[in-house]
């Protein structure tokens, strides 16, 4: 059942009830739903690339100053590798030695980078730098969780448990590079002209220098019906959406009957106690169904989760892992 006739049904359950109010009351009922329970359709996948760095060329910087001067070298190398699909420009950082790491927000494709706050470190003439890509944006806005992150080409499960104090403890400087072990959260994207604004960002530590792939297992929230045609996943069906719709409505109407008489029209207390049992007994029969495809997910990955601390031999691939307890 689409949408639009969701929303068609809930106003033939009441038809005082306003058009605009129905979708409200729909996508509210379905929220609580999703938050209720984990569902097998908030089990995703995804990927991010990691860009090699460019270190080519030099740069100049100017201590309070948010733009910094590329040369020709630096400027060709930054032309030629510094837009990906997978990693934009204004998705990477740009770093000089032990110093801060600054989001770069523009390129004039000429000479002058533009970073997110001024430079604060000592000024420098024709310096070595860094451009590479340390924070990640979750998959979709309605991100919830990670349940893993895989580093396929180095055999390792990154660790997600990981919080900002710990890493800024382990390594306040940032001075592990290489392939990262960790992701760790940072902040929602703030730029407004970002494709990935307000979507949580994560950072890769130690930090990547070549190019890498990394395969995402998450927990997606998920958002509203929009379109008329948008459908409910296929581990829920309409009815016990409809229901809760129902407890809201009659919930309303009660709330708004005015001064009319008590035993003028409908009890709305009875329709909302009557849709609520109804939408009780709906939920515990998708869950009890839905609930055995999640736990076989769950059962079926965490027998992977020891490659990263035992060794083992890919036979297809025909490579060896030695076992990785750095990683954690």
């Amino acid at each position: 059942m689409s949408y639009q006739s969701m929303r068609s049904e809930l106003r033939g359950s009441f038809p005082k009830l306003s058009w605009d109010w129905t979708g409200t009351l729909i996508n509210r009922a379905f929220k609580q739903i999703r938050d209720s329970n984990l569902w097998s359709f908030q089990l995703a996948e995804g990927q991010w690339i990691a860009p090699a760095q460019i270190t080519d060329g030099t740069a100049t910087t100017v201590q309070g100053s948010a733009q910094i001067t590329m040369d020709a070298t630096a400027a060709v190398a930054i032309n030629a590798n510094g837009n990906a699909p997978y990693s934009l420009l204004t998705q990477r950082q740009f770093r000089i030695g032990a110093g801060g790491v600054y989001n770069i927000i523009a390129w004039d494709g000429v000479s002058i980078l533009t970073v997110d706050r001024l430079y604060g470190e000592v000024s420098a003439t024709s310096s070595g730098y860094q451009i590479y890509q340390v924070y990640y944006p979750s998959p979709t806005k309605t991100f919830l969780r990670f349940i893993s992150v895989r580093d396929m080409q180095n055999f390792i499960t990154l660790n997600i448990a990981q919080t900002r104090e710990e890493l800024d403890a382990q390594d306040p400087q940032r001075d592990w590079y290489y392939f990262p072990t960790w992701v760790v959260p940072y902040k929602p994207d703030p730029r407004p002209t970002s494709p990935t604004y307000q979507y949580m960002l994560h950072e890769l530590w130690g930090a990547p220098q070549y190019t890498l792939n990394y395969q995402l297992l998450y927990i997606d929230k998920l958002g509203p019906l929009v379109n008329p045609t948008d459908c409910l996943p296929p581990a829920l069906g309409e009815d016990v959406v409809l229901a809760k719709a129902r407890v809201y409505a009659y919930e309303w109407a009660e709330g708004n009957k005015g001064a009319l008489d008590r035993n003028v029209g409908p009890d709305y207390r009875f329709l909302m106690g009557a849709a609520q049992k109804e939408y009780e007994t709906l939920f515990k029969n998708y869950r009890r169904e839905d609930r055995e495809t999640v736990d076989n997910f769950f059962v079926t990955y965490r027998g992977s989760l020891y490659g990263r601390f035992w060794s083992n031999y890919n036979t297809i691939a025909g490579v060896a892992n030695p076992g990785s307890f750095f990683a954690t």
